[in-house]
């Protein structure tokens, strides 16, 4: 295969990947855009793409203000598991019954992460509605990666 041919095959192999994904919404798309861009996180016109932030406050603080704005989504609690001392997950369920978590996972008492899904597929509207909320509530902005704190 000469080298012309081979950039062909690839640029047609590229092609062939980004529509087959196309279709996708959610957190399977990201998933295979995160893979393909390395992993990399963005912020894009003031909303979090990729369904997940860091807040500077305690994980008791997220836990509170993520359960007040499942409530305010009407999204109705279903339950709740204190995986670890520093990881805490809430179910729920939106009107038309799609299954809802958010996990909060706290790598120091200043700081939590908090990850939303939404059914199988994920929901932009949704994760980036409750995202902006949870800001709201929590007085703060989220970041895509951890606050940095300097004593």
């Amino acid at each position: 295969m000469t080298q012309i041919s081979s950039r062909r095959a690839y640029a047609y192999l590229a092609v062939s990947c980004a529509a087959l994904v196309a279709p996708l919404s959610g957190c399977v798309a990201l998933l295979g855009a995160g893979a393909g861009a390395g992993g990399a996180t963005y912020v894009a016109s003031g909303g979090l793409s990729d369904y997940q932030a860091y807040y500077p406050v305690s994980l008791g603080q997220a836990t509170a203000a993520s359960r007040a704005v499942l409530g305010e989504m009407h999204i109705s609690y279903t339950g709740n598991l204190h995986k670890k001392e520093n990881e805490e997950a809430i179910y729920g369920k939106t009107t038309d019954g799609t299954k809802v978590s958010v996990n909060l996972q706290s790598p120091s008492a200043q700081v939590t992460k908090v990850e939303m899904g939404v059914g199988l597929m994920g929901n932009k509207v949704l994760s980036q509605q409750f995202f902006r909320l949870l800001s709201r509530r929590l007085g703060v902005h989220a970041t895509v990666t951890p606050p940095v704190f300097h004593n």
